[in-house]
């Protein structure tokens, strides 16, 4: 059961409905239980024990009164942590060129689909892990599916002494006396 405890600071803790003795269980949402720490903080409260109360760190409380300073309530949203940009991400253009070639041509990997866009003038051509990252996001292949895993024959046998190691360093002799690696020159 999702809720929040209303004690002295009226706020959540932990995200756990606990009852506390002279409390009752109230569903409250992120923004108001966040509101709610602002006031009292705005009310001449520490932001220690306001923290302590509401059951977050003293930055993230004094981060939620900066915010409401600066926007108001609408600051008390949850925000994206998505970055705004990303500089280094492929270009649109080239990531249809890619998809497209990929499509064309289904047997080509992306060291390949990189070659051939920087034939066809894409300056600078994409890396290699770049398309890799396109084609994935795409669906157009699946993450390590192109590897082929190793097959190990196993030294492991049914039934003790079915298998005997030798390890010979030197020192065996054959009938005439002769070690067996001169025979061998």
């Amino acid at each position: 059961m999702t809720g929040a405890v209303v004690g002295q600071s009226g706020v959540r803790r932990c995200g756990v409905v606990r009852q506390e003795p002279g409390s009752a269980l109230v569903d409250m949402s992120v923004v108001e239980q966040r509101y709610r720490a602002v006031l009292a903080v705005l009310a001449d409260g520490s932001v220690t024990e306001v923290a302590r109360e509401v059951g977050v760190a003293r930055q993230t409380l004094s981060g939620w009164v900066s915010r409401y300073r600066e926007s108001g309530l609408g600051g008390l949203v949850e925000r994206s942590r998505r970055a705004h940009s990303s500089p280094s991400q492929m270009p649109a253009e080239v990531e249809v060129l890619v998809c497209e070639l990929r499509h064309r041509h289904p047997r080509w990997r992306p060291v390949r689909l990189a070659h051939e866009a920087g034939r066809r003038g894409v300056d600078p051509p994409p890396s290699r892990i770049g398309v890799h990252r396109a084609l994935v996001r795409h669906g157009l292949i699946e993450p390590g599916a192109g590897r082929r895993k190793r097959v190990y024959r196993r030294w492991q046998r049914e039934a003790p002494m079915e298998l005997w190691l030798l390890d010979i360093m030197g020192g065996v002799m054959l009938i005439d006396g002769r070690e067996p690696s001169e025979q061998a020159r």
